[in-house]
Order: C-alpha cells, then structure tokens, then sequence
C-alpha cells in the first residue's frame, strides 16, 4: 500500500510538472526577473528554460516563439505570449488573487506609465552599460564604452533625476501599495550595480533612498539574489 501511494505521489507530481508553465529567457535579464517576480508574487509554480538571444542556438529558438527574438517569452499550455508588459497584464487577468495593478482608473494609468518608461527608458540604458562591462566580450564582441559613456554622462543622469522628483519621499510609486510600477522600475539597478555603478545618494537622495528599501521586498530581494548568484556561477563580478 505505501509503494502504491508512493507511486501515486511520483505520478501528481509528474503530471504537475508537465503542465507547469514555462519562462524562457535569462534570469538576468531584467524583463525576465520582472515577470518572474510577478509569478512568484502570484505563487504561480513556473519552470525557467534558459535561453540567450546572443547565442545563436537560442536566438533561432526564440524566433520561433517571438518574431522579434526577444526574451522573455511565457507558455501556459498551449498559450505562448511574449513581452514582460503582456505577459504581466495576461497574468493579472488569469491569476487575479495577488495584484500586481492598482485598482483605480487613475492609478491604473499611472502604473501603467510607470512600467512603460521603466521598459523603454529606464532598463535599455542601464543594460547599456551592464552589457558592455560584463558581457559583450563574452560574447565576442567588442565593448562599446562610448556608448556607455553617453548613457552615464547624458542620459541615465535626466532618467534618474526624473524618478527622483516623482518618489520623493514616498515609500512607493503609485498609491503607497506596492505594485507592478516599483517592480518595473527596481529590476534593473541589479545590472547597474553588478556593472560597477550606484545611484548616487548626493545628486538623487530620494532615489537612492527607495532604491536601499524597495531591494528589501521580499520578491524583489529573492530575484537580486538569484541575479547574484547566476553571475557569481559563470563567474562575472
């Protein structure tokens, strides 16, 4: 009887796990961690497949999935979606106990907004940097300092500036809840800071700030650890 139930067991958690759903991209990227935040926030079960779009293995995979070859991309079942903004707005939809999105029409704009610049403005320019400091030779190819230069000197400085006056001395961004805006915003300045880089406490005092605090959330503390210690393991500093 106990073998019986032991392979009754084995045969729950085999069929599970073929049903799992399935993250593809790398925890290093910060719009992968974004969405696997969400997931663990929503205590979804997930499997991540680890797949690089600078690899070419992975990158033909990826366009087999995204047309755009870009991680991540998400699969429940037969459901494929990609892009960490879609695939968080889909979550919210199919798993709407723990939310991510403020419920007012108005603060839902706001959050919205937030993610947004986070997607476009925020997170290329910080990879920009990390990129070219701890990656690009890895992948044979050659670092563009310049580049990272313009975006430490030029553009990250107005980036910073702005999400400084907007947190001000609130603990987070839209409507003192925790919500997909802080975790769209916070994700990158792991890269930044692995890349050598802090957000200075003299020029945004209130950035800063918020920075020391939001990577004490319990989630976003669990993704910072795993972005350390996906790194420390193909050994990055």
């Amino acid at each position: 009887m106990i073998e019986t139930e032991n392979e009754m067991s084995k045969f729950r958690s085999k069929k599970a796990a073929e049903v799992q759903p399935i993250l593809y991209g790398s925890i290093v990227s910060p719009y992968v961690r974004k969405v696997a935040i969400v997931l663990d926030l929503k205590n979804i079960a997930y499997s991540l497949e680890t797949l690089i779009p600078f690899i070419e293995k992975d990158k033909q995979k990826l366009l087999n999935m995204n047309p755009l070859g870009k991680v991540p991309v998400y699969q429940d079942g037969g459901f494929m979606l990609s892009d960490s903004s879609v695939i968080c707005a889909y979550l919210e939809k199919q798993y709407p106990d723990s939310v991510v999105y403020p419920s007012t029409s108005e603060t839902y704009a706001t959050c919205l907004w937030y993610e947004e610049y986070a997607d476009s403005q925020l997170i290329p320019n910080i990879l920009t940097v990390a990129f070219n400091i701890l990656f690009a030779a890895r992948f044979n190819l050659r670092p563009d300092m310049n580049a990272v230069k313009n975006v430490l000197d030029n553009k990250l400085p107005q980036i910073f500036t702005y999400l400084d006056n907007e947190i001000g001395n609130k603990k987070y961004f839209v409507n003192d809840c925790f919500s997909l805006a802080d975790i769209s915003i916070a994700v990158p300045f792991i890269n930044f800071e692995m890349a050598g880089h802090r957000v200075s406490p003299d020029k945004w005092a209130n950035l800063s700030r918020y920075l020391d605090e939001i990577s004490q959330e319990l989630y976003i503390a669990k993704a910072n650890m795993l972005m350390r210690e996906t790194l420390q393991n193909a050994n990055i500093k």
